[in-house]
């Protein structure tokens, strides 16, 4: 009986310590520390920290600091690290499925591009993210061409130029008639600076996030093509398989889908509010142009069906892959418009005035 009270006793001991036991995670980041992408991360550390009574603590290494924006997928798979925040493009040909969603498409804006990409990965849950386990698809808001050499107001103007885009963002630059160089988004400064390339196509929210306002003059907003850069915030299978339930539920339950769209949506908005502070010229497509623009770039959308056709996947559930990203940029661009939610790029009715 005594040896049965000392049991009890020494567990009774022992469980305040049990109950709060810590689960340590590391979320990695390439973009600069200042930059709304990285205190965005901030923000849903705090939340998520906040949720779990402290029994989560999140150490954050943002810039590139532990992983560089390439190797942030693999770190994550193969346990370097629990979380990351990166960018399809840097490992182009990785996630062929999913790279439909960096065709050009026809996205107006990120808040639209955003849920279109969470609503594709719901529908098909494409095996090549079976590694890892997906917190949430994001994209970047939709590409324009900024230039510091010439402004762009036609195809032709683009001939001879050399802008940096990655993946099928490359793909598209050459169908415009440029040269593609594909270059990390923190270089991009020094590179249009030291005049290594003519200019960027990126969205505009890094005129501020990268501060490419400062060395660009020209920026052209090609949203009739829309294409975006898809984004993903996964965590490493294994970590999440062994979280407390009560932990899976808070990441479970955390509004990761609305947070991104916002944020995405929002730094764009002020990247063109920056620019136009700058007195950077911004040129909107002629009504003329958008034929020829949305032309030039089908073959790209072609050899991207080509391709998944190579690799071994049906002609016809590619097709139905892309024809379901358009289908659900009608949908949540009218959806956008009823609730009024403005933005820098896209139809009219939601243009940020």
């Amino acid at each position: 009986m005594k040896k049965v009270v000392f049991a009890l006793l020494l567990l009774s001991l022992m469980l305040p310590s049990i109950c709060l036991a810590v689960v340590e995670l590391k979320f990695v980041n390439y973009f600069p520390v200042p930059a709304p992408q990285s205190k965005i991360c901030e923000e849903m550390i705090k939340e998520l920290e906040g949720k779990s009574n402290g029994e989560l603590k999140i150490k954050y290494f943002p810039a590139g600091t532990l992983l560089t924006a390439p190797k942030i997928y693999e770190g994550v798979s193969q346990g370097v690290v629990d979380i990351g925040f990166s960018n399809i493009g840097y490992t182009f040909g990785r996630f062929k499925f999913t790279e439909a969603m960096d065709l050009p498409l026809g996205f107006p804006n990120a808040w639209v591009a955003n849920h279109v990409a969470n609503d594709f990965f719901r529908q098909y849950k494409p095996k090549e993210w079976n590694e890892v386990h997906m917190l949430s698809m994001h994209t970047s808001p939709v590409n324009v061409i900024m230039t510091a050499t010439k402004p762009v107001k036609t195809l032709d103007d683009l001939k001879g130029m050399t802008l940096r885009g990655l993946g099928y963002i490359a793909e598209v630059v050459t169908a415009l008639g440029a040269t593609p160089r594909s270059i990390p988004a923190p270089e991009g400064y020094e590179a249009v600076q030291k005049k290594v390339i003519d200019g960027l196509m990126m969205p505009l929210e890094t005129l501020k996030s990268f501060r490419f306002a400062e060395v660009n003059k020209y920026v052209t907003e090609c949203w009739p093509i829309g294409q975006v850069y898809t984004f993903y915030l996964i965590m490493n299978k294994n970590t999440w398989n062994k979280l407390p339930p009560n932990i899976q539920k808070i990441f479970n339950e955390y509004p990761f889908e609305e947070k991104l769209a916002k944020m995405w949506n929002e730094v764009d908005i002020e990247g063109k509010k920056l620019g136009q502070e700058k007195g950077l010229e911004f040129i909107q497509l002629p009504d003329s142009e958008i034929p020829k623009w949305k032309k030039a770039v089908e073959p790209v959308i072609e050899k991207y069906v080509k391709t998944m056709v190579s690799a071994g996947y049906n002609e016809q559930d590619v097709r139905n892959a892309i024809d379901f990203i358009q289908k659900k940029i009608e949908f949540w661009t009218q959806k956008q418009k009823e609730a009024g939610i403005k933005s820098p790029t896209g139809p009219e009715e939601v243009r940020l005035k």
